[in-house]
C-alpha cells in the first residue's frame, strides 16, 4: 500500500479540518474533528483550526496512515476524533 499525504487542506463545515492522502492512487479525505485538533496539543486549544492542524501535523498524518493501513476508510473517506489523539 502506498500513501502520499499532499500537503492539500482546509477547514470542514464543522469547524475541523479536511486534509488529503492519495492511497495507492486514489483520493482519500481525512476529516479531524474540532475536538481531535483541540487535544492533540491542548496547550494550543485556542489556536485557529487551521493553525492546530499545521503544528500537528505529522502527529495527524501518522494517525491517518495507521487507520488507512488498518482498513478504517469509509467512501473514501477516513475520521479522526478526539478518542485518536488523547
Amino acid at each position: 500500500m502506498n500513501i502520499e499525504f499532499t500537503g492539500a487542506y482546509a477547514q470542514n463545515e464543522n469547524f475541523g479540518i479536511n486534509f488529503q492522502a492519495k492511497v495507492d492512487g486514489q483520493f482519500i479525505s481525512c476529516v479531524v474533528t474540532t475536538e481531535a485538533l483541540q487535544d492533540i496539543n491542548p496547550s494550543a486549544r485556542m489556536d485557529e483550526a487551521e493553525q492546530q492542524y499545521l503544528d500537528n501535523q505529522s502527529q495527524l498524518e501518522a494517525i491517518a496512515e495507521e487507520k488507512i493501513q488498518s482498513g478504517q476508510v469509509q467512501n473514501g473517506k477516513i475520521y479522526i476524533s478526539q478518542s485518536d489523539v488523547v
